[in-house]
């Protein structure tokens, strides 16, 4: 019974003192926003523990989402990810930590978008359905569940334009694609960088996004 009594303790001050930012006065996000592709792409990996999206990998070590800040045009992020088994206690306000990296990043603004599974950014969607379920992240079903919540559209509104227009969109689509391709590698190194990849990982989806 003690010993059951310690790891509770043990659980409990990790949460109150890692993840402390979340109910330390951290601002959480409000009101619209919009995820660029990468940056959904990434809140699935996020929130599936990295076994789903874009990014998947088979994990190492099994782990579950902590904390994710996202800027206020949706393009980059920071995050942090929570261990299944907990080896050791430290004082670091990861909210903090994860807002100032993603400003670092992006050069704006950025707030905290979830604390583990539950959205914390409010943009006036249901509260209730901001708190995702594992059971639906495991079904494969974020990227659907963020569309339903308004935070993303998956660059799918399109309008009619005329012959010139195209060809144009084209030549911009091609130069674009060169681009997101730097913009993955990059949000990837981060991600190593970060922790939040081993180096098999990181060696692995580079191979993937450069083939």
């Amino acid at each position: 019974m003690k010993k059951f009594l310690i790891t509770l303790f043990t659980f409990l001050f990790l949460f109150s003192t890692s993840f402390a930012g979340v109910t330390t006065g951290y601002k959480y996000g409000k009101g619209p926003l919009k995820l660029t592709q990468n940056t959904a792409d990434i809140l699935e990996f996020y929130f599936s523990g990295g076994k789903q999206g874009a990014y998947a990998e088979k994990q190492v070590e099994a782990w579950k989402p902590g904390l994710i800040a996202i800027s206020s045009d949706g393009s980059d992020f920071s995050f942090f990810r929570h261990p299944l088994r907990i080896d050791r206690i430290d004082s670091k306000h990861y909210a903090g930590i994860a807002i100032s990296q993603c400003k670092k990043r992006s050069g704006q603004e950025c707030f905290l978008f979830a604390n583990a599974y539950k959205i914390v950014w409010d943009n006036g969607s249901d509260k209730k359905k901001r708190k995702l379920k594992f059971r639906d992240i495991r079904a494969g079903k974020t990227l659907a569940l963020l569309n339903e919540l308004g935070f993303y559209d998956g660059g799918s509104t399109e309008i009619t334009k005329s012959e010139p227009q195209k060809i144009k969109k084209k030549v911009e689509k091609s130069t674009n694609n060169n681009e997101d391709i730097v913009k993955k590698l990059k949000d990837l190194k981060d991600l190593f960088d970060n922790g939040a990849l081993t180096e098999e990982e990181y060696k692995k989806a580079k191979k993937k996004i450069l083939n």
